[in-house]
């Protein structure tokens, strides 16, 4: 799972001082390098996407998930199968800038 952590709320279901959404991943599948990129004109503060590396052990398939981090916990609005495997470890950087 990825986890969002809302410091501004506090769960009162369980007694925590912070609320925390998750985004579950498949049975197997493990995710590494998650960034997020904001919109360029957000009003919000989680207007933006999560994207992160997903590999799936029992398929040996890569995929890089971008996720709409106001729906965390929703499905990925994109999944993008990669050519190869991204190991575990491996990190993302993206820069807005790379991309105008």
């Amino acid at each position: 799972m990825i986890a969002k952590l809302h410091f501004d709320k506090q769960d009162e279901d369980n007694n925590q001082l912070i609320s925390v959404e998750y985004h579950a991943l498949q049975e197997n599948q493990y995710c590494s390098g998650v960034q997020f990129i904001a919109k360029e004109n957000g009003i919000d503060e989680d207007d933006g996407w999560v994207i992160t590396y997903v590999h799936d052990e029992g398929t040996d398939i890569s995929q890089a998930y971008i996720i709409d981090a106001k729906r965390f916990g929703e499905k990925p609005i994109a999944k993008i199968t990669l050519p190869q495997r991204v190991p575990y470890g491996f990190h993302c950087n993206f820069s807005i800038s790379n991309y105008k």
